[in-house]
């Protein structure tokens, strides 16, 4: 039974998730460490968890995967679902062999929450955000725009949108179908009622202040945050595509995440999640896959694959998607990681599937059978309670208004928390399978054969017991991402080596999953056979050799072996 009392229906401010890790870290100190990666912009701890059995070895020498959630302030489901996975980890290595054997023989990096502040914000006031509070453009410490800016207007804890009735100029009307909707206006419509429908806010003025009066025509003023965390890392970087921020790794939120990648080299997969749509993402933004470098377009496939089959989410490629300089990108181009962005939380696939993937591309037909099919759901499964029915408020700028709209925290954007649990449940298979598939190395055979008086013939074999290959992908060889695999023989004194060096590098090896490319196995692919000759002293009665086989990405594995 687990010794941290965590539910998975809710969402954890950074108190309570700081509190959770660090008990993880208390019960479990065999398996788990914590530790910062360093602050975000407010000055909080940005936390990691290492996860890995200590007693077969460090973490940094078996194969990592690395996670992380919540870059993007508003996704807290991602933060939830890193944590689950800690939890799931932590209380079945007795009971499941894949945990066990994951435990014993990889490590795992989690960092639940990589935008701490913006999480915050999020969850304890009614504001939406996508990612970071630092106010930009940096014009925005300044100074403050007019026009209508978003706040909770009725004290209900929300923030949802007014509609507010002009039968000349009003652009929508209310659906027929289902009052609670509305529905873009066109020619034809000559009768009203008809709305301008708006965010619930408060109309300010160019010092800020609240206006006395509603004047119109008024526009919605920018909002003040307007970073995207995950638009300012180093690949495809764009300084004009919104919420890039000044420069690549300009925030210490992204500059955190890529220094402590960058500097655990035994990092050998990636996920980065979010939410929402019910899509695994991957690579490349800017390059097509017809110039990534040997067979790794269809590796990514294969590896997405494994997602595909237990979530039911499908592999989407971003190429071409205007909005690059993302992390994923980041961690393929420059060191040959297979990166996937889950985007958890599948809300249009669950209620009306044959619109999921549409995108922009629907009609406004279209687009009125899909808030009408979101609707039967949420009656359906919630008894209605994810759309906030309108009401009438007396505003105090604008006279009477009403409002409501969809919840968009706890339905839009993140799963009800009576779907929490399943969903991180869902995803950390993947997780689980993606880390099966590391690359293993092992020392598999070793033969010793004296060759004449005091001389001995040591020979291994080397292999990789696992899926992917040591060198994960080309790229990684092409971007010189990862050192080749070495086999090493420690000797003691009294002992020389006859023409032949101690370090032997015996390139990559590759995982079983290779073979899936071509017909049949290459076993000269997947093991190696290294060899050295001994000369050891008279005077040494029992002599002893340290195999030590090191794979940056496939683990190191060490054989003491006797020759004599």
């Amino acid at each position: 039974m687990s010794q941290v009392k965590v539910e998975f229906n809710q969402y954890y401010t950074y108190d309570r998730l700081t509190e959770f890790l660090r008990a993880y870290a208390a019960h479990y100190p065999e398996f788990c460490t914590l530790s910062s990666i360093g602050k975000s912009y407010e000055g909080r701890d940005v936390w990691a968890v290492t996860l890995t059995n200590q007693a077969t070895g460090p973490a940094n020498s078996k194969p990592a995967m690395y996670i992380d959630g919540n870059i993007h302030a508003g996704e807290v489901t991602a933060s939830m679902a890193c944590l689950y996975l800690i939890d799931y980890l932590l209380n079945n290595y007795t009971s499941n062999r894949h945990v066990k054997k994951l435990l014993d023989d990889r490590t795992f990096y989690i960092i639940p929450r990589a935008n701490p502040d913006g999480a915050e914000l999020y969850l304890t006031t009614p504001t939406m955000l996508r990612s970071s509070v630092r106010p930009y453009p940096d014009w925005r410490l300044q100074e403050d725009p007019p026009g209508l800016y978003p706040e909770d207007v009725d004290g209900d804890g929300k923030i949802l949108q007014m509609r507010i009735r002009d039968d000349a100029r009003g652009a929508w009307k209310i659906d027929p179908v289902d009052d609670r909707l509305m529905v873009a206006r066109t020619p034809r419509d000559l009768e009203g009622p008809f709305y301008h429908v708006v965010t619930e806010g408060v109309l300010r003025d160019e010092n800020g202040e609240l206006q006395k009066e509603g004047f119109w025509p008024f526009d919605p003023a920018p909002t003040k945050y307007g970073l995207d965390l995950n638009r300012n890392f180093p690949a495809g970087y764009n300084p004009l595509t919104p919420g890039a921020g000044p420069f690549p790794l300009s925030e210490p939120e992204t500059r955190n995440l890529v220094e402590f990648i960058n500097s655990h080299k035994n990092i050998a997969g990636v996920l980065l999640y979010h939410t929402t749509g019910g899509v695994l993402y991957r690579p490349h933004s800017t390059m097509p896959d017809k110039d990534f470098p040997g067979n790794d377009a269809a590796m990514y496939e294969v590896v997405g694959k494994l997602g595909t089959e237990v979530t039911g989410y499908p592999v989407v490629c971003c190429y071409g998607d205007v909005w690059s300089g993302v992390l994923d990108d980041w961690c393929y181009e420059q060191l040959g990681l297979f990166a996937f962005t889950p985007e958890l939380w599948d809300l249009i696939g669950r209620a009306a599937p044959e619109f999921k993937g549409k995108g922009w591309r629907l009609s406004p037909q279209d687009r009125q059978q899909l808030e009408l099919a979101l609707l039967r759901w949420c009656d359906r499964e919630l008894a209605g309670q994810g759309f906030i029915r309108w009401h009438k408020v007396e505003h105090p700028q604008l006279g009477e208004v009403e409002i409501g709209g969809w919840e968009m925290k706890e339905l839009r954007q993140n799963p009800p928390p009576r779907f929490l649990e399943a969903e991180c449940h869902k995803i950390n298979q993947f997780a689980i399978s993606y880390a099966l598939a590391l690359p293993e190395v092992a020392i598999d055979e070793v033969s010793v054969r004296s060759v004449a008086s005091g001389v001995y013939d040591v020979q291994a074999v080397v292999s990789n017991h696992s899926f992917l290959p040591t060198n994960i992908s080309q790229m990684a060889i092409k971007q010189k991402a990862v050192r080749p695999d070495a086999v090493h023989l420690e000797l003691t004194e009294g002992m020389t080596l006859v023409n032949c060096q101690a370090k032997q590098e015996i390139g990559y090896l590759d995982g079983y999953g290779s073979s899936l490319h071509r017909w049949g196995s290459n076993p000269g692919r997947t093991s190696r056979r290294v060899r050295w000759t001994v000369h050891i002293d008279e005077a040494i009665s029992e002599a002893e050799v340290t195999l030590r086989l090191i794979s940056q990405r496939g683990g190191t594995v060490t054989r003491v072996v006797k020759l004599a």
